[in-house]
């Protein structure tokens, strides 16, 4: 099974609470640990997060990704050296244009998919620095580049971010009451996924939240455009 999540609402939640927007993403991290651990616990193979998006790396105070940088790249190293991740075999990935993030991040993310890179009984994936329509650019880029003349789904598939990563089953997305949207989330990848949403902010979100989504879904007949 692949769950898919779009963990937003880490600013509003520190809004309220009359926090600077960063201590969000602090207190968001901890929830992504919890969800992980759950994830584990309930067997589910691959697990993929919207970190950071192309939109947000453009748009974002200056201060606020400063914040964020150095916290990711602190808990990404931490994740490389967990002994969880290594005893259970998880594979960590990152996947958008890299290239586009600081030096010492980039470090960081290479440092932990070295690590984990033999690993093949669980998938940890990040989206960062991502944008679903840049995915499917950079794959035709790479097509063109190739000199390939043949094109079908397959071919697309093989060039994207996620060519050997299965389409989610499941993609959740919180922090949203009235609005629903994939904010350009795994554009070629969730034609047939089921959507979750719920109203909660991520740092709220909790495991047993989470095992309700996973239940959800297993009560729905998929029908895969038939």
């Amino acid at each position: 099974m692949h769950i898919a999540i779009i963990p937003d609402g880490n600013r509003r939640w520190a809004r309220k609470r009359g926090l600077p927007d960063w201590k969000g993403h602090v207190y968001g991290v901890r929830t992504m640990e919890k969800i992980l651990r759950k994830a584990l616990d309930m067997g589910i193979k691959y697990l993929t997060f919207y970190t950071f998006s192309m939109e947000n790396l453009k748009k974002r105070p200056k201060l606020e990704k400063r914040h964020l940088f150095n916290l990711l790249e602190k808990k990404i190293k931490e994740l490389a050296d967990d002994e969880e991740i290594h005893k259970r075999k998880v594979r960590v990935r990152f996947l958008g244009r890299i290239y586009r993030l600081p030096k010492k991040l980039r470090e960081a993310i290479k440092y932990a998919e070295e690590k984990t890179k033999k690993y093949k009984k669980f998938f940890l994936n990040f989206c960062i620095a991502y944008d679903g329509r840049d995915e499917i650019v950079d794959a035709i880029r790479e097509i063109l580049r190739k000199g390939i003349k043949k094109v079908d789904r397959r071919v697309v598939k093989k060039h994207l971010y996620t060519r050997d990563i299965p389409s989610p089953d499941l993609i959740i997305r919180t922090g949203m009451k009235r609005e629903k949207r994939l904010s350009a989330y795994l554009l070629w990848d969730s034609a047939y996924s089921e959507f979750y949403f719920t109203s909660t902010y991520w740092p709220a979100f909790t495991p047993r939240m989470f095992e309700k989504a996973v239940e959800d879904l297993k009560r729905r007949e998929r029908r895969y455009g038939r």
